[in-house]
């Protein structure tokens, strides 16, 4: 049993890291090809944070376990929300929020987390409902980067400008760095293959776990996988709290559960259709909602306090505990 905790925890800090390391090479990548700062945030922190719950479902997928992907989005939701923020603020000190999410930020978090709810609820992720998620995630990206900016196209055009256009009068120094990017290169395919290997490893800890404790796998991943892939959000949460960037915060949260719901159950239940266990559906739902609705809250008061904060995890503690039960 010891054994494969340790198996576990080895496996996620691999997913963790294989990750930072990926996202290194991206924008190294980013920035070589001029991609506008806008861009390369919405990959490195939105996606970026979303990496290691995609790996591992797709992880899961991959070694014949199709109860992973749900509760995993469900269980990273509320940890991103309820224990991420809750612990930051609850030893950092109050977050204070300077721009106006609840316009549309928020409301975009709370709709996708109610059709999220409305597919799941006959206990499934079917292709038909993976496509729906899909399609979600595609306007949802579109809609960000045609909005980064205003004139000439916005975001999108500055990709196409950024991939395409070459920069006048380089000097001889980053010509040669040409030549730099086939170690980047190597070293993002590099970072795919011990992000693969460690996510496989992950779900054979998982499930050794659930069969010697005698839980249902979904139900073990909310308290595993489910926290331990949403690691890379607090690390950032810590280090904006520490500069006084309350809005990254708030912001890094959005986009990251925003992209596990419509990315990560979409891209994973087209691959094959995904369950959860019956006995936990509603008590995941109802931690899904209430997660969403704390984010709104936030939004709407532009701070968070201390006690707040310690709230937040009482109330994750207490939908755990009735999951688990």
């Amino acid at each position: 049993m010891i054994l494969y905790v340790l198996l576990l925890a080895a496996a996620l800090a691999g997913v963790i890291k294989s990750a930072s390391w990926f996202l290194k090479a991206v924008e190294i990548v980013g920035h070589r090809f001029n991609l506008p700062a806008f861009i390369l945030g919405v990959v490195l922190v939105g996606f970026g944070t979303s990496l290691p719950e995609l790996a591992t479902s797709i992880g899961s997928v991959a070694g014949g376990t199709h109860n992973v992907t749900i509760a995993n989005v469900i269980g990273s939701n509320m940890a991103n929300v309820l224990l991420v923020v809750g612990v930051s603020t609850f030893f950092l000190g109050t977050i204070k929020f300077r721009k106006n999410l609840i316009d549309l930020d928020l409301p975009h978090l709370f709709c996708v987390s109610v059709l999220f709810a409305i597919l799941i609820a006959d206990g499934n992720l079917s292709l038909a409902d993976g496509i729906v998620l899909l399609i979600g995630f595609l306007l949802y990206l579109l809609y960000s980067l045609t909005h980064a900016s205003p004139g000439l196209g916005g975001g999108l055009f500055k990709i196409v400008k950024g991939l395409f256009d070459r920069p006048k009068n380089r000097s001889k120094k980053r010509a040669g760095s040409e030549h730099n990017l086939v170690l980047v290169f190597l070293g993002m395919a590099a970072s795919v293959v011990v992000l693969a290997l460690s996510s496989r490893l992950v779900v054979v800890g998982l499930l050794e776990i659930a069969d010697r404790i005698d839980l249902a796998v979904d139900v073990v991943t909310f308290v595993t996988i489910a926290i331990g892939t949403s690691l890379p959000e607090l690390l950032v949460t810590f280090k904006a709290l520490k500069k006084g960037q309350g809005d990254l915060v708030l912001g890094n949260i959005i986009g990251s559960s925003v992209f596990n719901i419509l990315l990560v159950g979409g891209l994973v239940s087209v691959i094959h259709t995904q369950f959860i266990d019956a006995s936990i559906l509603l008590w995941s739902i109802v931690g899904l909602l209430t997660a969403a609705f704390v984010a709104i809250l936030n939004g709407i008061t532009k701070e968070i306090h201390i006690w707040e904060g310690a709230v937040f995890i009482m109330i994750y503690i207490a939908i755990i505990s009735k999951i688990v039960a």
